[in-house]
């Protein structure tokens, strides 16, 4: 029973932190102007680097962090001053970020969208990762452990599964719609940006 309801505590843990559904709207602005196929190939390999991200620094507990002497605030101010700038470039960039991207279908810059900002720090950011290091240090034996590895990848299972909507979306929305609906994302982008910095900020210096 103990087992259970460690279960329901890392993976509501990391279902919340990770925000599949929360996180739609964003991968559709990031992505709506690519093609179907191609923003099921970002889904995939997003997930893919995000869950691989999130469990080497779980498993490891922060080791790899200390090699590069990275600490957790200094990945959250860094993330929020990229996503700020992502945003910036989806609201007034229109020119630059449709040459980036007819290139991201040419070549293999789909990786780079794949990896930021979706994989990180979106989908597994420093919550998620801070998450991951705590619950895996106080699992109490191996089956815990276990559980803690499994409930994360249970919820990265569930991230693909919530962007396969985002072609029904965009079809619904139309060109011109989607292109507005991204915008106005943007902004809110652009405010996790901010939210990420100053919480880095007053977790560092308060």
């Amino acid at each position: 029973m103990d087992y259970l309801i460690y279960f329901f505590k890392c993976f509501l843990t990391f279902f919340v932190i990770v925000d599949p559904p929360g996180n739609l709207p964003i991968f559709i602005a990031l992505t709506h102007r690519f093609k179907e196929e191609l923003r099921m190939r970002i889904s995939k390999r997003m997930t893919i680097i995000a869950l691989s991200i999130l469990l080497v620094t779980t498993v490891s507990g922060g080791i790899i962090l200390e090699f590069f002497q990275v600490s957790i605030n200094s990945l959250r101010i860094a993330g929020g001053i990229l996503l700020f700038i992502i945003s910036v470039d989806i609201l007034l960039g229109a020119h630059g970020r449709e040459e980036y991207r007819r290139r991201a279908e040419e070549t293999a810059e789909v990786d780079s969208v794949a990896v930021f900002p979706l994989a990180l720090p979106l989908y597994t950011g420093p919550g998620a990762i801070t998450a991951g290091i705590v619950m895996y240090s106080q699992a109490f034996d191996a089956v815990s452990k276990l559980i803690v590895v499994m409930s994360a990848i249970l919820v990265y299972a569930i991230v693909p599964l919530t962007h396969i909507y985002s072609s029904w979306i965009i079809k619904m929305l139309g060109k011109s719609g989607a292109d507005i609906v991204a915008k106005v994302l943007s902004i809110f982008l652009a405010a996790i940006g901010v939210e990420f910095v100053l919480e880095g900020i007053r977790s560092e210096f308060f």
